[in-house]
């Protein structure tokens, strides 16, 4: 349920201060008439989002035995591949986004293509809404969490409300610090699917080496404890990784949380130097 709900609560506020931002953009400059085009490319997106996650929903049931440990392995792999560009891509360009959509929507306005503005809030929307589909998917196959889709409904709650908050200017928020800290959180989670598909594809033989136990913390936190099942769905806890599942996941944290620390530090505002 905490993994569903950090996704959506993430990946919602992004999709939400983009529409925000298109929305507000044409406030600004007395264009209100073309909000529906927001609104309608929002919705279509909306709507292709849950029939993606339907359908990913659906074929996770029709694997069983082997071809259900390949088919969680790539979803997995997929979901990482999707979320690791997500999160380094968010922190480069978190700075210049706001100043790049309201160029596109000068751009589709002073063409006369105003249909592109339904356009651009479909697209923009939709990526978050792949991501979100697929990720769920991928942490479903793997954690099996029943509570997964609730948690993920009340992440997109709370992310409608901060959304609304933010624009109301009832609150403020700093969006960068926000994003550093869920971003490190999906880090993890992202390492925990790596590791997880690993430990797939030797269970199944693919990857025949390196299968010893690397450690049993089965003493302290059990995977079926709460703990351990709280820690698996948040940072893919295995209270008994092989070898090959332990440095992956070591693998994974330490050159992508490279990538993204060094993101973050390029993205951090420049402050001007005084002589004297």
């Amino acid at each position: 349920m905490i993994a569903g709900s950090l996704i959506t609560i993430r990946e919602g506020l992004e999709a939400f201060l983009i529409v925000g931002i298109l929305l507000g953009y044409l406030t600004k400059i007395n264009q209100p008439q073309f909000k529906v085009h927001i609104w309608i490319g929002t919705a279509a997106a909306i709507v292709v989002s849950i029939l993606l996650a339907l359908l990913f929903q659906a074929l996770a049931i029709q694997f069983e035995g082997r071809s259900a440990e390949l088919f969680e392995a790539a979803v997995a792999l997929l979901a990482v591949s999707v979320l690791t560009w997500m999160v380094l891509w968010m922190q480069r360009q978190s700075r210049t986004i706001k100043g790049e959509l309201e160029q596109k929507v000068d751009a589709a306005l002073s063409t006369g293509q105003v249909y592109g503005l339904a356009s651009l809030a479909f697209i923009s929307v939709l990526r978050e809404g792949l991501e979100t589909a697929l990720f769920l998917s991928a942490v479903f196959v793997v954690a099996r969490d029943d509570n997964l889709l609730p948690g993920a409904a009340l992440g997109l709650a709370i992310a409608a409300g901060i959304t609304y908050l933010i624009f109301r200017s009832a609150i403020r928020l700093n969006l960068r610090a926000f994003f550093i800290v869920t971003g490190s959180l999906l880090i993890l989670i992202a390492a925990g699917l790596v590791g997880h598909s690993l430990m797939a594809l030797q269970e199944i033989g693919w990857l025949p080496f390196a299968t010893a136990t690397a450690w049993d913390l089965g003493w302290l936190i059990s995977n079926e404890a709460l703990l351990g099942r709280l820690l698996h769905a948040f940072i893919g806890y295995e209270a008994a990784p092989s070898w090959l599942m332990a440095a992956g996941y070591a693998a994974y944290v330490v050159f992508f949380g490279g990538q993204f620390i060094a993101a973050v530090a390029e993205g951090a505002p420049r402050r001007a130097i005084k002589n004297g």
